[in-house]
């Protein structure tokens, strides 16, 4: 008994020192080894949870996006991680950002004590990796998001399924999100009437896998699907691409690749895009799209759905797919991009999302045999899947007509 005691201590003094210090694993190359650390780190903390610890720990959850969401919106985040090493007074924070001193001194107690910033000594707060986190434009448009747009239908939920018998909501146009919003309108053309919404919104979907891979690290476009193409050729059509991030990243890979990139997407996005490209995007085609009318690229080598098709539940995804395959030549094939749920052992990450498109349209991820079945039905085959996540079980499916 001694001996495992003494075991603990040694391990509990490895922890704390990692914890002290943790630029050395925070420089660590090997994701692998840091996502396992991370894992085995989070199921240690949940298995060793008091019952009460437990019920405070989830009763109290809605309170770190509560008070995320003021610390971005008043700056706090921003403002401790543009000077990243110095320590700030409470008064001086509370200056910069225009908060009364006493509620700044109660907000960054919480933040604190949830690990959002550190603090050194009394009176003193300053940055670390979870501040800067959610100082950058992704973390401040994606807490933005969440909490203005997305969390009225978590909050719906419950009452949704009460009212409902329990049933998996398979109608877009009625599910939490009508409900939390007060609204007739489903999600997308709600967002077009709400240009702030719109606005923590799209930079979200372009930074939300930020430091993971993309499905071209696990498969050569060029070899797979562009051999013996000419500039002539539609090469890769993105249906649905918001402003272009994997087009552009086809691009980059591929640079004397010839043949046309094309972004597919509706009319404000395009104008969008037209207004402010990013970085890059010269070069490639833009044309306004409606996924559930026909398909105008007529034999494109590649037509590209990343995460569309979890937006929407079967009969509409069947929609979607029969609209591309009547475009099809002997020489296309499908690329889905979407995460592909395992039976057993889900990612966090991708639980969660699935929760999201089942409260606000109701869609779904999917299983690899959810996949085939839905791909069958509208009269695919699957030719090949290839992952390239862990973290989110994100794969990359080729399919081509049966």
């Amino acid at each position: 008994m001694a001996s495992n005691l003494d075991e603990v201590r040694t391990l509990l003094e490895k922890i704390q020192n990692i914890i002290a210090q943790p630029e050395w694993i925070l420089e660590l190359h090997d994701d692998a080894i840091r996502r396992d650390l991370r894992e085995a780190g989070r199921k240690l903390s949940l298995s060793m949870e008091a019952p009460g610890d437990t019920v405070h720990r989830i009763m109290n959850t809605p309170l770190q996006l509560v008070l995320a969401r003021i610390g971005v919106e008043k700056r706090i985040f921003k403002i401790l991680a543009e000077d990243d090493g110095h320590a700030f007074t409470n008064g001086e924070l509370a200056h910069q950002s225009s908060i009364d001193p006493v509620l700044m001194k109660r907000l960054l107690r919480y933040y604190q004590s949830q690990g959002m910033i550190s603090q050194p000594g009394n009176d003193e707060y300053c940055s670390n990796n979870i501040t800067k986190a959610l100082a950058s434009d992704g973390g401040q448009s994606g807490i933005s998001y969440t909490f203005e747009t997305i969390s009225p239908s978590y909050m719906a939920f419950p009452r949704f399924l009460r009212q409902n018998g329990y049933v998996n909501p398979t109608d877009p146009n009625y599910c939490p999100w009508h409900i939390g919003h007060d609204t007739s309108l489903s999600p997308f053309p709600w967002l077009q009437a709400h240009p702030e919404h719109l606005g923590y919104f799209l930079p979200w979907m372009a930074a939300q896998r930020d430091g993971l891979p993309i499905f071209l690290d696990v498969l050569d476009f060029q070899r797979e699907f562009a051999q013996n193409t000419m500039p002539s050729t539609s090469i890769f059509v993105d249906i649905g691409g918001a402003v272009g991030h994997q087009c552009i990243a086809l691009k980059k890979r591929f640079p004397g690749l010839p043949g046309r990139i094309i972004l597919q997407e509706q009319a404000h996005v395009i104008s969008q895009v037209k207004e402010n490209p990013l970085p890059g995007f010269e070069g490639i085609e833009t044309q306004v799209c409606d996924f559930f009318a026909p398909q105008s690229i007529k034999g494109a080598r590649v037509y590209y759905l990343r995460n569309i098709l979890h937006d929407w539940p079967n009969h509409k995804c069947e929609e979607i797919l029969q609209n591309i395959k009547a475009a099809m030549t002997e020489d296309s094939v499908i690329l889905i991009d979407e995460m592909v749920l395992p039976e057993r052992g889900a990612p966090w990450r991708a639980t969660q999302l699935d929760i999201a498109m089942l409260t606000t349209l109701a869609a779904a991820e999917r299983t690899e045999a959810e996949w085939r079945a839905l791909l069958d039905y509208s009269g695919f085959k699957v030719l090949k899947i290839w992952k390239y996540t862990d973290e989110c079980d994100d794969c990359v499916l080729v399919a081509i007509p049966k």
